[in-house]
């Protein structure tokens, strides 16, 4: 496992003003979904100085999928985003462009039966890759795909595990022996409504994962 901790990602957060009670159980990347066809997509500029103000411990990750680099420009700019997680088509050169503003890149990369991805041209441009199940509709399915498929990978930029991870799957995830697992990206499994999280099943997780010894 990367660097001996696993770092947590919620994903699909609609309640911005929620940070702060996520940053408290030990959570450490909130993503916020700007894809008009999830039903967790943030309106335009919704929240957007509460979200800017917050100056915590979490680092805010903006979703898009095959938005122009000036839209994710603005949006950055209007919520005060750390890191842009890309989960269409984008190529490595578009990914740099935007790792030159200082942001921090993820690139996530759809797992199917038919084998692994190829992430190596994109080795240079990203800072971190995410394995999701292989969807139509972008991630949120709830849908696990084969874990088995990760010793395909041999890469060096650490990942992130998402796709139908629910509470169930603490002690599997623990039993990953991956060198380059750095996160665990959790979403539809510990909702309530699409975009509500339910924090009692994300805080019961955590302690499964003892991230931290108390939350």
């Amino acid at each position: 496992m990367h660097s001996g901790k696993l770092h947590i990602k919620v994903c699909g957060l609609a309640r911005l003003d929620e940070l702060h009670r996520l940053e408290a159980m030990g959570v450490d990347f909130a993503g916020m979904i700007f894809y008009p066809k999830s039903p967790r997509c943030i309106l335009p500029h919704q929240q957007a100085a509460h979200t800017r103000s917050y100056q915590g411990n979490i680092q805010k990750v903006g979703v898009f999928v095959n938005a122009s680099y000036d839209e994710i420009l603005q949006v950055v700019n209007a919520y005060g985003l750390q890191m842009v997680q890309l989960h269409g088509e984008e190529s490595p050169a578009f990914c740099h462009e935007l790792r030159k503003q200082g942001l921090k890149i993820i690139k996530v990369f759809p797992v199917s039966g038919e084998g692994f991805p190829d992430t190596r041209p994109y080795e240079a441009s990203c800072d971190y890759f995410l394995f999701d199940t292989a969807s139509q509709q972008k991630g949120g399915t709830g849908k696990r795909f084969d874990w088995q498929l990760l010793h395909a990978y041999q890469g060096s930029v650490p990942f992130f595990l998402s796709g139908g991870i629910g509470p169930e799957h603490a002690h599997e995830i623990l039993s990953l022996q991956h060198p380059q697992l750095y996160a665990v990206d959790i979403n539809s499994r510990f909702e309530t409504a699409p975009g509500i999280k339910d924090f009692e099943r994300i805080k019961q997780f955590i302690c499964q994962l003892n991230i931290v010894s108390e939350v």
